[in-house]
């Protein structure tokens, strides 16, 4: 054989290689054990059927840091299947990014004019509670109902070419999406509208008509089924085309979930720009329920529980138990069903990723809307989600999770907006709270003596207090110590009137902007967006509350009863003043005089107080904690004290 054959034959080997089907024998052997009479049907059918699946494995190491192991059964990038509306996945990612790029809040007022063929204008928004249309809302109603028009918006405000390119960049070359879900042509679809942000009267940002100037490569024709009833609901005794439809691969899909649930996971170039607060958000509303939702508001015996939750729960419209969470994105259109999760289970302490596809058209004739999903489609998904479900409730992992991230994104999802004072009264937990905003005279002291103790606390502090540099070092020791660090303001203002408490201070834009301004100065310290927030002055009324809900957080206060947010007052305060015994005393006769004791207690203490305090009371510290410690209470962060699950 000449060496020109041999070479020949190796890269026509390497190419078929290349060609198959990715399947690994743990993937093959656990579907086999566990699979019942018709899911062996569907696998053993892979031509029909077309099923690719990736089971991704997640190990933590002693600091909770997460491994991952990918397992693949057929799957095959070559192997077209339509993505539906797994494209509106990315696009929620690229318009954050976007909105990122442009200092532009994700909550600003967003209206699309027209004008191209076929373009529509909007300037309403029933769904949301301002009536205005933005960002976040249709991110939200992607996410819950997986809704089109949300999508078309997010299409038109990104556009097909920045698409193209910003998912080029991160390393997505198959990626295709060209497309808007509503009949339009190729050529209308290349042309996107324009956009205003506006902020009441005023126009802060606009964007102009644009069109895609990008050439495709469309050389490979694909084309799906037998038949199909054209736009004209003709029957064409051909297969339907896809060639110029979007594209995304199962691999890719997974990876862009991956990045945005666990970005420190995918070098830097392939995540998205995306601010603490974004990630806090998307996590919330991709594991959010449509009955959890109010604006949008959902008719639940249409939009049940599991409407978009595949794996395990869509067939029979099962029910999803509260201690599970499933941050995933579905699609489902011409017979093709594709679901992308993660699931996270709070009190087992189990996590995985699972994604997977099937095509269930039995008479190969698209747009009939005549596709087996109920029969086989999601059943398929239940069954092959239960089988690695059940596989990992029994895997032996190094360590167990913290599931604390995803627990605190989606605390509160369905319940009323609520100020939380006090945790569970039956458990013997309770936080040390510390708020600050100008001072931070105790800081190290307080730092020491909790690392002393191993106690975690939570830390509610103002945008003033962690802009100030001196204070830097100090919200580093605390980061790295592990303690709760949160929001407590911008700058620290007064919401409601000492007196008349429903008379408001500030308007809903100021507050908002305010604590806009909180969470960017926690950002540059590299601090995860909290769920939780401390108002200043421990001060509010309802109206505080509810917009606090509104933005996805949770309003918490101090536990009423103890004199330990006096803490803060000097001798020239006359009667206001309480020295640290007296604050002391107030926290002993309320642990012994009360059945409950300091059960589920938020217990306030500033870190800094005004130098004509000279009796500090963070100095009494390690007594306090250590009286505590000999009452058997445990002392928890506030997530952890609120947490229903751990």
């Amino acid at each position: 054989m000449s060496r020109t054959t041999f070479t020949l034959l190796l890269l026509l080997l390497a190419a078929a290689a290349r060609a198959q089907p990715r399947t690994d024998a743990f993937m093959k052997d656990l579907l086999n054990k566990h699979a019942s009479p018709q899911l062996r049907h569907i696998l053993a059918h892979p031509d029909s059927f077309q099923v690719q699946l990736i089971y991704t494995q997640i190990n933590r190491d002693a600091q909770n840091r997460p491994a991952f192991r990918h397992y693949y059964y057929h799957v095959d990038k070559a192997v077209y299947f339509n993505p539906a509306s797994m494209v509106k996945m990315p696009l929620a990612f690229l318009a954050l990014e976007k909105l990122n790029s442009l200092g532009i809040d994700k909550y600003t007022p967003m209206l699309t004019d027209s004008a191209f063929s076929g373009q529509t204008r909007v300037r309403r928004d029933t769904s949301a509670e301002n009536g205005l249309p933005s960002i976040a809302q249709y991110i939200k109603k992607i996410f819950l109902v997986s809704d089109n028009d949300a999508y078309n918006r997010l299409y038109e405000f990104i556009g097909p070419q920045t698409i193209r390119e910003k998912l080029l960049a991160k390393g997505y070359p198959d990626v295709r999406i060209v497309r808007r879900f509503v009949p339009m042509t190729e050529e209308e679809n290349r042309h996107t509208n324009p956009v205003y942000f506006v902020l009441g009267a005023d126009t802060v940002y606009r964007q102009p008509a644009a069109v895609n100037t990008l050439v495709y490569d469309f050389s490979k024709p694909l084309f799906v089924g037998r038949q199909h009833y054209d736009r004209n609901d003709a029957l064409i005794n051909k297969p339907m085309d896809f060639t110029r439809h979007n594209n995304a691969p199962l691999q890719d899909l997974q990876r862009m979930l991956q990045s945005v649930l666990f970005p420190a996971s995918v070098p830097a170039a392939q995540r998205f720009n995306l601010s603490p607060d974004d990630y806090r958000f998307l996590y919330r509303y991709m594991a959010a329920l449509p009955f959890e939702s109010d604006h949008p508001k959902y008719d639940t015996s249409e939009f049940f529980d599991s409407y978009t939750k595949f794996f395990r729960f869509k067939a029979g419209r099962g029910k999803i138990p509260p201690h599970i969470r499933v941050f995933n994105k579905t699609g489902w259109s011409y017979g093709f069903l594709t679901d992308v999760a993660y699931f996270a289970d709070i009190k087992n302490k189990v996590e995985f990723m699972l994604s997977a596809n099937i095509y269930v058209n039995r008479d190969g004739v698209l747009n009939d809307n005549k596709y087996e999903y109920e029969e086989e489609g999601y059943p398929f998904f239940k069954e092959v989600g239960d089988i690695f479900y059940g596989y990992e409730l029994q895997r032996q992992r190094p360590h167990a999770p913290d599931l604390g991230i995803f627990e605190e994104a989606t605390a509160g999802l369905g319940q009323p907006p609520v100020a939380i004072t006090r945790g569970d009264t039956t458990r013997r937990r309770l936080a040390i709270v510390f708020t600050g905003h100008e001072f931070a005279d105790g800081g190290e002291h307080i730092a020491a003596v909790l690392k002393k103790c191993k106690v975690p606390a939570s830390f509610f502090l103002t945008g003033t207090f962690y802009e100030t540099p001196a204070f830097a070092p100090l919200i580093r020791r605390l980061k790295n110590d592990g303690h709760y660090l949160a929001g407590h303001s911008g700058r620290h203002l007064l919401y409601c009137d000492w007196v008349k408490r429903d008379s408001l201070l500030v308007t809903r834009r100021e507050f908002e902007e305010d604590l806009a301004l909180n969470y960017r100065a926690m950002a540059r310290h590299g601090i995860a967006a909290p769920h939780y927030f401390l108002p200043p002055y421990e001060w509010y009324n309802d109206s505080i509350v509810k917009w606090t809900a509104a933005l996805g957080l949770q309003l918490v206060n101090f536990s009423p009863g103890t004199r330990s947010t006096a803490d803060y007052t000097y001798p020239e305060m006359g009667k206001s003043y309480r020295g640290s015994d007296s604050i002391m005393k107030s926290v002993t006769d309320f642990e012994n005089q009360r059945p409950a004791g300091l059960n589920g207690f938020m217990l306030l203490v500033h870190i800094g107080t005004d130098p004509r305090r000279i009796d500090k009371f963070y100095l009494q510290l390690e007594k306090l904690i250590r009286y505590l410690q000999g009452k058997q209470y445990e002392l928890v962060t506030v997530p952890r004290l609120l947490s229903l699950h751990l």
